[in-house]
C-alpha cells in the first residue's frame, strides 16, 4: 500500500527526473562529440535520436505531471465569478474534455505501439532500438493525463462536498 501511495504521488515526478538526466547527458555528449570531432572521427548520430526520444517522454509525462498538479492554462475568471458549483461544473467540464482527448491519444497512442514494436516492427535509424520504445512516450503519457484526470474528477468532488459540509473549515483553509 506503501508502494501505491507512492507512485501515485511521485510517479511523474520521478520519471520526468530519469528522463530529463539522461537527456541532459545525452545532449551534452553529443556537444562533446562535436568539438571533437575537429580531432577523431565519432558516430554521433545516436545522441541526437536518444535526445528527441527523452525529449517526447519529457513532454507527455510532463503533460501528465501538469495534470496531476491541475497546472495546465485555463481560463479562472469564470469559476470564480459563479461560486462554489459553478467552479465545480467548470472544473468536471475542463476534466472529462481532457479525459475525453487523453483517452482518444492513448487508445491510438498504444495501437500505433502494437503496430511498430510488435506487428511490423521498426527499428531507428541509428540506434537500431524499436520504435515501439519511441512511439510509447506519447501513449505512456496520455494514459497518466487520463488517470491523473480521474483523480481531479474525485477531487474536485471532494473539495465541494467538504465546503457544503463545513463551510467554516473551507474559510480558514482558504485565508
Amino acid at each position: 500500500m506503501k508502494v501505491l501511495k507512492f507512485l501515485d504521488k511521485y510517479l511523474e515526478e520521478i520519471i520526468c527526473v530519469i528522463v530529463l538526466a539522461a537527456m541532459t547527458a545525452v545532449i551534452f555528449i553529443q556537444i562533446v562529440i562535436r568539438h571533437l570531432s575537429a580531432f577523431i572521427m565519432l558516430p554521433m548520430a545516436w545522441t541526437e535520436e536518444i535526445g528527441r526520444y527523452l525529449f517526447i517522454y519529457a513532454v507527455y509525462v510532463g503533460a501528465a505531471y501538469a495534470t496531476k498538479r491541475l497546472a495546465h492554462q485555463k481560463v479562472d475568471i469564470l469559476p470564480i465569478m459563479v461560486g462554489d458549483t459553478g467552479k465545480l461544473i467548470f472544473n468536471l467540464i475542463s476534466d472529462i474534455g481532457v479525459i475525453v482527448f487523453a483517452a482518444f491519444m492513448a487508445y491510438y497512442g498504444w495501437q500505433v505501439v502494437n503496430q511498430v514494436a510488435f506487428v511490423l516492427p521498426q527499428k531507428a535509424p541509428a540506434t537500431k532500438i524499436n520504435m515501439g520504445l519511441a512511439y510509447a512516450g506519447p501513449a505512456l503519457g496520455m494514459t497518466l493525463c487520463l488517470f491523473r484526470s480521474i483523480q481531479n474528477i474525485f477531487r474536485h468532488i471532494r473539495d465541494y462536498s467538504d465546503k457544503r459540509k463545513n463551510p467554516a473549515v473551507a474559510e480558514k483553509g482558504a485565508s
